[in-house]
């Protein structure tokens, strides 16, 4: 019994097409940031005043702003985001910063942000725990804006 070649042709585009696919997939998941846009979240920082910290996550940057008594403005440059991780490092002003995200949904995220030595130094450090600190933040959730 002998195949018809349009049978045999239309059975080899289709596992071609299953075969690209599979290998774009890993690709996109990399490169994509789910965390694109603004996160904020507002606290007393006494029983006078309010603060509002709203982290803006582009594809090339992190944008941070304070509104408040204390007014801070700045971004940090990207140069890695490990999606499996949850980790994303970059640098201002020479300065490294790793932020380490968890608790993700699509309304609200846990953020750490702390200093670094090196973007090599930042990508092995570990998993921060629930109770750790950096010099002037802990863990904060941020909503989506």
């Amino acid at each position: 019994m002998k195949t018809p070649l349009f049978l045999v042709l239309a059975i080899s585009i289709v596992l071609i097409s299953c075969n690209s696919e599979n290998k774009s997939t890993p690709k996109k998941a990399i490169t994509t940031n789910p965390y694109l846009g603004e996160w904020t979240r507002s606290f007393a920082m006494s029983a006078e005043s309010t603060a509002q910290i709203t982290y803006s996550f582009w594809k090339d940057s992190i944008s941070y702003e304070m509104k408040g008594p204390m007014q801070l403005n700045y971004a940090i440059k990207k140069d890695t985001f490990v999606v499996k991780e949850n980790r994303w490092i970059g640098d201002r002003d020479g300065v490294k910063y790793v932020v380490f995200i968890k608790d993700a949904s699509k309304d609200k995220i846990t953020l750490l942000k702390m200093k670094s030595e090196s973007i090599e130094a930042a990508l092995k450090m570990p998993f921060p725990s629930d109770s750790a600190r950096s010099k002037f933040s802990s863990w904060n959730t941020f909503s989506k804006k």
